[in-house]
């Protein structure tokens, strides 16, 4: 079984549309704004990603690290997340599509680079946990 990150969905989740788009605006305002204890939080340290190029992410601090160096390449650079779809595998699972775009801080135009991550995502509870997904 994979691992998994947890999230809080918090009271404000009405609906499983709601808690996909708080887990990326949650995910959104630890890459941007670097918190990488925030960013940490959203992960479990077995958790695997696999970015735009091919390469597979195991653990928490081997995403930080890959992340960490690809935005200090582009440091004048912030991420926007759209939720493009959700869709409800059983009970607890749900696969999230999302559009994920690099714009500039300042005037926040896209400097077109984009990626569609897809994440498979399990509730449990009032919490909904990044089982496995790739990304930019």
């Amino acid at each position: 079984m994979l691992e998994h990150a947890v999230y809080a969905i918090g009271a404000a989740c009405r609906s499983e549309q709601d808690c996909a788009q708080q887990l990326l605006t949650r995910l959104q305002c630890a890459i941007n704004q670097r918190n990488w204890a925030l960013f940490g939080e959203c992960f479990t340290e077995n958790v695997l990603l696999v970015n735009l190029l091919g390469q597979r992410l195991s653990g928490r601090a081997e995403l930080r690290v890959y992340l960490q160096q690809l935005l200090e390449l582009h440091q004048d650079r912030v991420w926007a997340y759209q939720l493009l779809h959700l869709q409800q595998l059983d009970f607890d699972t749900f696969l999230i599509n999302a559009q994920q775009l690099w714009q500039h801080k300042e005037g926040q135009h896209k400097v077109g680079l984009c990626s569609t991550p897809l994440y498979v995502v399990k509730r449990q509870g009032n919490e909904w946990q990044i089982c496995a997904g790739n990304m930019l």
